[in-house]
């Protein structure tokens, strides 16, 4: 088992996607769940902060639909050890981003904005237990 300090250190939210409203919900809602979020816009300078220290969680966010496409879902799967990390993306109920991607096997699912901190705690403890899960299954 990785000490707690490891734990720590990898324990953030990655945002990949332009700053908005649910981007600054999303920040004050993990504030009360004890954790950061790091907002980045480009896919790629996001891979390479995950690089050099995975996140549990990426939410792929923003108007740009390119942000959240399945190419980038699949970067991020591709250069990093994506067996612990859940990345959901961002949409909006009145334009539901599933219906353009029906079988998007690099999400793990989407997250329907408004984010609320119950929808977002359930989805950040769902993140930490797969990954302890999958830590322990290494062991």
């Amino acid at each position: 088992m990785k000490p707690q300090q490891d734990h720590a250190q990898q324990d953030y939210i990655l945002v990949i996607g332009q700053p908005s409203k649910e981007l600054a919900a999303a920040k004050a809602i993990a504030q009360t769940l004890n954790c950061s979020v790091v907002s980045i816009s480009s896919p790629r300078q996001a891979i390479a902060k995950a690089q050099a220290n995975p996140p549990y969680l990426v939410i792929l966010s923003g108007d740009d639909r390119q942000t959240w496409s399945p190419q980038t879902a699949r970067q991020i799967k591709q250069s990093l050890p994506s067996e612990g990390i859940v990345i959901v993306a961002l949409t909006e109920s009145s334009e539901p981003s599933w219906t353009s991607h029906p079988n998007s096997a690099e999400i793990d699912g989407f997250f329907v904005a408004p984010i609320s901190i119950d929808v977002l705690s359930s989805l950040h403890d769902a993140a930490i237990a797969k990954k302890q899960c999958l830590q322990f299954a290494h062991l």
